[in-house]
């Protein structure tokens, strides 16, 4: 019995239909002066903690995507479950100053899928990049 090793289980991944369904929403923040993404994040889990609790705010798996937050034309994207997605547009419409900054957010849109939310709502960075692809200058 000494000799008989232990075998450590991978835990299996979960069927893509057993999965929890994934929303999109796309905002835009209106502000004084430009919003700092750190300053952003910290904002809207405040907002999402006071109103929705720290139970629900975990339940509703909400991620800021970092990679399609835009500084300039201060646009990003939420994830979040889809039964959850009312919720977090209210948390997010409680919001009034960001950093020490008065500010509001719009909600332009909620998506199924990233590859929509891009091509629908961030339309204008992506013919730059159709251009700068095709030699344009």
């Amino acid at each position: 019995m000494p000799d008989e090793k232990k075998q450590i289980s991978i835990p299996k991944m979960l069927p893509p239909s057993l999965r929890s369904h994934k929303r999109y929403i796309v905002f835009e923040i209106i502000s004084e002066k430009p919003i700092d993404y750190g300053d952003f994040v910290n904002a809207v889990w405040e907002s999402m903690l006071e109103f929705l609790g720290e139970d629900q705010t975990a339940e509703s798996e909400m991620w800021l995507i970092q990679n399609l937050y835009n500084d300039k034309t201060q646009r990003g994207v939420i994830k979040c479950r889809h039964d959850f997605v009312e919720r977090i547009r209210t948390s997010i419409s409680l919001i009034q100053v960001i950093g020490e900054t008065r500010a509001a957010i719009r909600i332009i849109g909620v998506t199924g899928t990233i590859k929509s939310a891009k091509t629908r709502y961030f339309e204008e960075s992506n013919e730059g990049l159709k251009r700068f692809s095709e030699g344009e200058p």
